[in-house]
């Protein structure tokens, strides 16, 4: 079996995304887990940004109910719920630790530093404290962020979108033929992912 997963830091549903399928992994580690990046918000200055200056804040306030009841099950803190921030290095620095072959590690602390301690992931300063947790080289890791190295999966992830339709993040396509997206309690979801 197959799943690949677009997935972005700056969402916090896919904080619980990734938690699922690391879970999903430790118990099926025959299953071929492929992560694809997704940007909500690639034209995000650096600086980042106030969500509520994007979503009205009962929105935000409602979404976030779902988000800590759902991710409750994994044990994710959620304290920032204000700042949102560009990505795009931050999933440059996610492929070269996927090369390497610390993916999960790095994600994990990418998706902390978001979400537990609002840090700014577009700052090289972050990503490298991320990498260094992740027991990555980081000057391998920014020499990735900074070439072209990583720009054919991009540009693959971007026509695989339109290929399976995603229009929100996490989205799961198993197979190549079935896409879930609906996140709910991990063993719901996971009949969701497994059964034909």
């Amino acid at each position: 079996m197959n799943i690949k997963i677009f997935s972005d830091f700056a969402c916090p549903f896919c904080y619980i995304g990734f938690s699922i399928a690391e879970r999903l992994k430790e118990e099926h580690p025959e299953i071929v887990i492929e992560w694809l990046p997704y940007e909500l918000d690639p034209d995000l200055s650096d600086e980042g940004d106030d969500l509520s200056n994007h979503i009205p804040q009962e929105k935000i306030d409602m979404s976030y109910r779902r988000i800590e009841r759902l991710g409750a099950e994994y044990g994710l803190i959620y304290n920032n719920k204000t700042r949102k921030f560009n990505t795009h290095k931050l999933h440059r620095a996610a492929l070269y630790a996927e090369k390497e072959g610390k993916y999960y590690e790095f994600a994990k602390e990418a998706f902390k530093a978001i979400f537990e301690y609002g840090k700014n992931v577009a700052d090289p300063v972050v990503i490298n404290e991320i990498g260094l947790k992740a027991g990555l080289n980081i000057v391998e890791m920014n020499n990735c962020i900074n070439s072209n190295d990583f720009d054919e999966i991009f540009e693959e992830s971007k026509k695989l979108e339109s290929v399976f339709e995603v229009d929100s993040v996490p989205t799961f396509i198993v197979n190549d033929n079935k896409k879930v997206t609906l996140l709910k309690d991990y063993e719901k979801f996971k009949k969701d992912l497994l059964e034909d």
